[in-house]
């Protein structure tokens, strides 16, 4: 009897059991193993071909594409990151190549210009907006109307340019206000002191300068002042910024000329050897060329000279000339 009541008691665990298992883990055990499905990989994209376009130009061609980002390097192979390429910048290369395929959304795009020549070109076009409405020209034609000028081309064809006189302002103040100089002004300053000249107030030099580029008197080239050094100087500035000045050929040859003026001289001390001519209509004119003691060697009076007077003068001698003007030496 206990036997059987044992047997019993055991079927009934053992349905208990069963009962206990949901359909649920059932349904698990019973499933086959599942698998994760993996996304389609992106398809290649064909680099397009921008070789001589604008930087500009292959972004939008890049885009449209595929690509999201064009990475700019210079032609120094250094990538760009401080500065935007502008319109002029143009594509030498890409990587991968025109025609080659790749997954990456990103090109290497290889470029004419480094970034330093780019920042270089953007300082220089900021400091010629400066220098547009940095100067102003004020010219009058011998009254009092003024005529205000903003570059020294404006003036060349202007009337004041062969009437009247200039002035000049730099940001509204007289040259010999003390300001601090943009890059070109600067590179001027130090061209003229490289040549020998006064620089002491560099804002007059600039003033001096970009006036000469404007206009010059007829008798520029024959006015002879103390310090030739300093004038020729000046002169070789204004060659620098405007050599295709109307009045280029005045400042050659104030470069080149020898000039003496009125005045007593010593040949081979204060002027030069050889032979001079005064200017063509010289009148009441007096010369004389004399020994070292003083003896007359040749002398003129000219009451009138229509092509005017020669003289050629030696080394050691003196020379004396008055109302003559200047003398400039031919040989």
């Amino acid at each position: 009897m206990k036997r059987l009541v044992a047997v019993v008691l055991t079927v009934i665990a053992v349905a208990g059991l069963a009962a206990c298992s949901g359909p649920e883990q059932q349904q698990t055990q019973a499933s086959p193993t599942q698998t994760t499905a993996t996304p389609s990989e992106k398809p290649a994209i064909v680099v397009p071909d921008v070789v001589g376009k604008t930087y500009m130009e292959a972004s939008e061609l890049l885009s449209k594409a595929g690509f999201r980002t064009p990475v700019p390097h210079g032609s120094d192979g250094i990538r760009w990151d401080r500065a935007l390429p502008d319109k002029v910048v143009a594509v030498v290369s890409t990587h991968p190549a025109a025609g080659a395929k790749t997954n990456e959304e990103t090109i290497k795009v290889i470029l004419n210009r480094t970034e330093a020549e780019q920042l270089a070109a953007q300082e220089t076009a900021r400091a010629a907006a400066k220098l547009v409405n940095r100067y102003r020209y004020n010219c009058n034609e011998g009254t009092n109307t003024q005529n205000i000028y903003r570059s020294y081309k404006d003036v060349w064809a202007s009337p004041n340019y062969t009437a009247g006189r200039c002035t000049i302002d730099i940001d509204g103040k007289h040259p010999s206000t003390k300001q601090p100089l943009l890059p070109s002004e600067q590179a001027l300053v130090d061209l003229v002191a490289s040549h020998g000249g006064d620089v002491s107030l560099p804002t007059a030099t600039v003033g001096k300068v970009m006036l000469m580029c404007a206009k010059v008197d007829r008798d520029f080239a024959d006015l002879v002042v103390a310090r030739m050094d300093w004038r020729r100087a000046d002169v070789q500035g204004a060659l620098s910024v405007c050599p295709d000045a109307p009045h280029a050929a005045v400042f050659q040859e104030v470069l080149t000329a020898v000039k003496v003026s009125d005045g007593t001289k010593v040949v081979g001390q204060t002027m030069e050897p050889g032979t001079y001519k005064t200017k063509p209509g010289v009148k009441d004119c007096y010369w004389a060329r004399t020994t070292g003691g003083g003896d007359i060697i040749d002398n003129n009076f000219v009451g009138f000279a229509p092509e005017g007077v020669t003289v050629t003068v030696n080394g050691g001698e003196g020379f004396i000339s008055h109302r003559c003007g200047v003398w400039t030496k031919i040989g």
